[in-house]
């Protein structure tokens, strides 16, 4: 796709994310730094240890998946029907071609997660959003999206960058003026879990990972 397309829901941060997960991002995103830097590989396993389910065909879908990586580590570990979707069809194949030696179920799909998710409700037992939310200008429409595909009693799971008070505060102003591959805020844990509250999940929780992350779950209410 070369050109931008029509978001039906459009603001200028979803055209900063598409530029950069379209055309700059897929044949350099997993070789970034920040990957390394922030230790992302410990933060997936943070990710599979809230998953902790022996059944591995339980229905899993990554929002926000890029090229795969969660992905690709949950079908090394056995869960056999994966789900994925992002914004950027390019970065959609690269994920496709890495995941394409597993058998599997996969199912990757190009869609605006603050609009709507091509899947019927309750498509899902477990979702994940790792280091996507802050490219969330709607986080509430996504978040409640989100909620509408999770089955009933089932997982919603979140790691995002933390930042201290006043550090967050800069970042944000300035992503403000100057939006960075479609970064529009990082949102303090009590605002992700009060949004997810007010979707309907209960038992939230939330915890650090290190010094920079934090992961927040919630369950859907049956």
């Amino acid at each position: 796709m070369n050109k931008m397309p029509e978001f039906r829901k459009n603001d200028r941060y979803k055209r900063s994310s598409f530029r950069a997960y379209n055309w700059k991002m897929p044949p350099r995103y997993d070789s970034c730094i920040w990957l390394k830097l922030g230790k992302v590989d410990l933060l997936d396993d943070a990710v599979l240890r809230e998953i902790s389910n022996d059944d591995v065909s339980i229905r899993i879908l990554d929002i926000g998946c890029a090229t795969g990586r969660l992905l690709y580590k949950l079908a090394k570990h056995g869960y056999t029907n994966l789900s994925g979707v992002d914004l950027a069809p390019r970065i959609i194949e690269v994920a496709r071609n890495k995941l394409s030696p597993f058998k599997i179920n996969l199912n990757l799909k190009t869609a605006d997660s603050e609009d709507h998710l091509p899947w019927p409700d309750n498509s899902f037992d477990v979702i994940t959003l790792t280091g996507v939310i802050h490219h969330f200008y709607r986080l509430d429409d996504a978040l409640k999206e989100a909620c509408r595909v999770l089955d009933k009693d089932g997982k919603l799971i979140i790691w995002d960058p933390w930042f201290p008070v006043i550090i967050r505060q800069i970042v944000n102003s300035w992503l403000y003026f100057f939006p960075h591959d479609g970064d529009y805020r990082f949102y303090t844990p009590k605002k992700v879990e009060n949004s997810l509250q007010e979707t309907g999940l209960k038992n939230t929780r939330y915890r650090k990972i290190g010094f920079w992350t934090y992961i927040i779950t919630g369950e859907k209410s049956s």
